[in-house]
């Protein structure tokens, strides 16, 4: 009882400080707000010790050749550019398309149309990389229909703002634990689907992928989704630019080479999509939240790719 009263207290000084920063945010001009998320991001590097620690430690897994000073240099970057992305997303919530257009560049939109036109619906497969958020609220202030899968937020207040918020953009939230024919309803009308396959979960069914060297466990239901519905697949992230604005970075269609079973095509292009997450995190190694236990799952008999 008592930890259960403890947590309630801090889930209200939470949602406390958060309408705080909302309110301060909306007052800044965008440059402030910015600085505001780097000075936030490095009280959260000393104040977070065991994010700190799993995010050096991921780091090493996957940057081998650098030494202590540098991993805690790159680590730092990663809290200044979540705390960056956190204020950026308050303030970048209300933004019509005549500001968006202005503050995000797309690289590969073509690609993107193509797969859209085809009214198959699309599955715009990304990561935790960058301001994430604004990806479907670009997309869909620049006329796309949009959904994205979301899960429920531990605080129903803090859910609230973020459904709200995706509202007013024009997205539907598809909570995962809704019932697969919500998924498959906004395909058939031919929807861009958002989905995150970059982290370890037990909710969800996974296979065992490669990922900086390492097999990761990672899920497999928007590619099983896909292949049933004959919807592209499109690799996509958004960085952020040293001007502090963004570039949403699209690549061709994901396909599966294989003419073998189901579950063989299946590893392939969970490979794949996984491949191109790396491949943007590799170039952008400071714009990926390494505090998640991305390898805690461990193979058993499975096969990694």
């Amino acid at each position: 009882m008592r930890i259960r009263i403890l947590k309630r207290i801090k889930n209200w000084i939470i949602y406390r400080l958060i309408l705080l920063a909302i309110g301060i945010v909306d007052r800044l001009p965008r440059q402030r707000v910015l600085n505001l998320g780097v000075f936030l991001g490095k009280v959260s590097y000393f104040l977070l010790s065991g994010a700190r620690r799993q995010t050096i430690e991921n780091l090493k897994v996957a940057f081998k050749s650098k030494d202590q000073s540098q991993l805690k240099k790159l680590a730092t970057e990663v809290f200044e550019n979540l705390g960056k992305n956190a204020v950026d997303a308050i303030k970048l919530r209300n933004a019509n398309w005549e500001q968006l257009k202005h503050i995000v560049e797309v690289d590969g939109i073509s690609y993107f149309d193509q797969a859209y036109r085809l009214g198959r619906g699309l599955v715009a497969l990304t990561g935790h990389i960058g301001n994430f958020e604004l990806i479907p609220t670009y997309f869909s202030q620049a006329g796309y229909k949009v959904s994205v899968v979301g899960r429920e937020l531990y605080d129903k207040r803090l859910d609230k703002l973020l459904l709200e918020a995706r509202f007013k953009a024009g997205i539907q939230t598809i909570p995962t634990t809704a019932q697969s024919k919500e998924v498959i309803r906004a395909l058939k009308s031919g929807r861009a689907l958002g989905v995150l396959v970059d982290q370890d979960s037990f909710r969800v069914r996974g296979i065992f992928v490669d990922f900086f060297g390492r097999p990761a466990k990672t899920p497999i239901g928007p590619f099983l989704l896909a292949r049933r519905m004959n919807s592209p697949i499109m690799p996509l992230a958004i960085t952020r630019k040293e001007d502090g604005n963004y570039r949403i970075i699209i690549k061709e269609e994901i396909r599966s080479q294989s003419q073998a079973d189901k579950d063989k095509q299946i590893a392939e292009l969970t490979q794949k999509g996984t491949g191109f997450l790396e491949e943007v995190i590799r170039e952008h190694p400071s714009q990926w939240a390494w505090m998640h236990r991305r390898w805690a799952s461990k193979p058993e008999n499975e096969d990694v790719v």
